[in-house]
């Protein structure tokens, strides 16, 4: 409770700092000068087994997000924001869509309030308080579904170190990956009944640029103890936009051994096609964030328990025509196999296809295969989508 009162004592002094008026407060509660957005989503996503015993998951979902963001008042404001993915049962059975994430576990509509905040933004200081989406490494939106994640949160911002950025912040729940229920979770399994309280810094450092991020659980009755994550990209001189990454990330356990995940990245450009070669290794425990996806070696998920295990992939994103882009991907995974695990290797071929219509729609196909090794009781999996984004705002 004292890191509570600490958050909104932030929140508080950082709102009194301003004092310029963008606009009378009459015309800040005028609908008409703030920014109505619309963004619409129609998604398409089928996930088959090669097991004829385990039931595939399908599902035809249209919905997005309908947002009012207010004109500031002295640097205040407020959003709101409804969120919905409504399926379009006539031509895909409901009744299949409970795995696929784009609607609720038992195939009914998702359909809630993802955003309700005001906001306080001088430029150099912000405080946000409300339901909202984040973008840090442990704790992001993860916009990988119909909808993105979003969280009920209070969060301070300092933009006054140049290309440096600093943010605290407290996490009292979230909407789950992909807002898949109708509700938020306050995961007092996981977290305790306190929540999370974070600090993120991101920037540049000469020609290094990184970010690095520390969550702590307030309160020690849930499965987790703490997050961390570390990156860095140092540019490479030779060829063309090269580059070399590294990372690093722990999940503590409040009963448990702490797991340990590292990564390498190496990348350039050769004749217009951006190439990337990577490496994870994972150890000791499950490797867990909040809600992100960091690794380097997972662009299609964006979630788990990453579990104990060795990974090398190779990236390939071509241009082949304007306003369209091209990524292909393959992993192999080597798990590691302890006194607590018994995990299994698979090979995984990733393709993401994206082509910009107009400045107001983009068509998106996806698609991967997995192959898992033959001594392991899981099965083979391929999952398609297809996503069609619309703004009309």
């Amino acid at each position: 409770m004292k890191i509570k009162a600490i958050v909104l004592l932030i929140t508080f002094q950082a709102c009194c700092i301003a004092s310029a008026s963008d606009h009378s407060f009459a015309e800040t509660m005028a609908i008409g000068n703030g920014d109505t957005t619309l963004d619409t989503r129609a998604f398409y996503f089928d996930r088959s087994f090669d097991a004829p015993g385990t039931p595939d998951s399908e599902a035809l979902t249209l919905g997005g997000i309908f947002k009012y963001a207010s004109a500031p008042y002295r640097h205040f404001g407020f959003g709101l924001a409804y969120y919905a993915s409504y399926s379009l049962s006539g031509i895909v059975d409901r009744d299949k869509g409970g795995g696929t994430a784009i609607l609720q576990p038992d195939g009914e509509d998702i359909s809630f309030a993802g955003e309700a905040y005001i906001n306080f933004d001088s430029g150099i200081h912000q405080v946000k308080i409300g339901r909202q989406r984040l973008a840090t490494p442990l704790m992001d939106d993860r916009d990988i579904r119909l909808l993105p994640t979003a969280y009920e949160a209070a969060v301070y911002r300092n933009r006054s170190q140049g290309e440096i950025t600093y943010e605290v912040g407290f996490v009292n729940a979230y909407s789950g990956t992909g807002s898949s229920f109708s509700e938020f979770d306050d995961s007092v399994e996981d977290w305790g009944e306190d929540g999370l309280g974070y600090a993120y810094v991101k920037g540049n450092l000469g020609p290094v640029s990184g970010r690095a991020q520390f969550v702590d659980t307030l309160e020690d009755s849930g499965t987790y103890k703490s997050y961390g994550y570390l990156d860095a990209r140092y540019p490479i001189a030779a060829g063309t936009n090269s580059y070399f990454d590294g990372q690093y990330g722990h999940t503590g356990y409040q009963q448990e051994d702490s797991a340990r995940m590292y990564g390498l990245r190496v990348g350039t450009t050769i004749k217009n096609v951006n190439v990337a070669l990577l490496f994870n290794a994972i150890r000791d425990n499950l490797f867990r964030t909040v809600q992100s996806g960091p690794l380097y070696s997972d662009w299609q998920q964006g979630y788990g328990n990453y579990e104990p295990s060795d990974a090398i992939g190779v990236q390939a994103t071509f241009y082949p025509i304007d306003n369209a882009s091209l990524k292909l991907g393959y992993i192999k995974i080597d798990s590691k196999s302890g006194d607590n695990f018994n995990l299994d290797s698979y090979n995984e071929f990733n393709l993401d296809a994206q082509y910009s219509i107009n400045d107001a729609s983009k068509i998106r196909v996806r698609y991967s295969a997995k192959e898992q090794d033959r001594s392991s009781d899981r099965e083979d999996r391929n999952d398609f989508r297809i996503i069609y984004y619309y703004t009309f705002l």
